[in-house]
């Protein structure tokens, strides 16, 4: 398994980074003496802006979920992705996700669509890729209408898909889950398959290959 370094003299960045890798769940590791005490399973060195260390593989970056981000490709062994795809399941509290090709990197509920962008702002100029593909569930029209109408004003590109099937069963609707599998749509509509015996909590690291599986 690989894992994320961190060193930095900026003990806010310090604090900051570790709180939003435990909350991704991705292993790290923080660095004290290097480059002699860099473990070979590190893939990746996150560094604040202001320190002036160097490292042959390193992020450097004031906000932890942008270097977080930025660090992901890394972790799979890539420099960056062909493409990214992010699924948006419409609603008051629209669902998010990414997906990197084939794993899921992140799936998430945001509390606004205001929070929304700045999510969309941080995942487009954080993640490292060639093509970026946007996929807008066309259900909850007045919501889905506002979210499309600030992307626009974001000058994104979009499309919208049939995300019919995607909260199925009802019982364990996810807006996270959804979105999910809106990103997963790579045609007209989503192909559902029941899993059966799944906690709610369970089915997305049963349904899909997720960044924590895949490193």
């Amino acid at each position: 398994m690989r894992r994320i370094g961190i060193y930095t003299s900026d003990f806010r960045f310090y604090h900051n980074i570790i709180v939003e890798l435990k909350k991704w769940g991705l292993p790290f590791v923080s660095l004290e003496n290097p480059p002699n005490d860099i473990p070979p399973d590190v893939a990746v060195v996150l560094t604040s802006e202001t320190d002036v260390e160097t490292f042959p593989v390193q992020v450097r970056d004031s906000r932890p979920d942008s270097a977080v981000r930025k660090a992901i490709p890394y972790l799979l062994n890539k420099t960056h992705f062909k493409r990214i795809t992010v699924g948006i399941d419409p609603g008051p509290y629209p669902g998010l996700a990414v997906m990197g090709e084939s794993i899921l990197l992140e799936a998430t509920e945001c509390p606004s669509i205001q929070s929304l962008r700045v999510q969309l702002e941080s995942i487009v100029s954080s993640y490292s890729y060639r093509e970026i593909v946007i996929n807008v569930g066309n259900g909850d029209l007045p919501n889905r209408a506002e979210i499309t109408s600030m992307l626009e004003r974001m000058g994104l590109d979009f499309r919208i898909v049939d995300e019919r099937k995607t909260s199925v069963p009802h019982k364990m609707h996810d807006n996270a889950l959804s979105a999910a599998r809106i990103a997963r749509i790579d045609g007209d509509s989503y192909s559902f398959q029941e899993i059966k015996g799944v906690r709610k909590r369970d089915l997305i690291e049963v349904e899909f290959k997720t960044l924590k599986k895949s490193i």
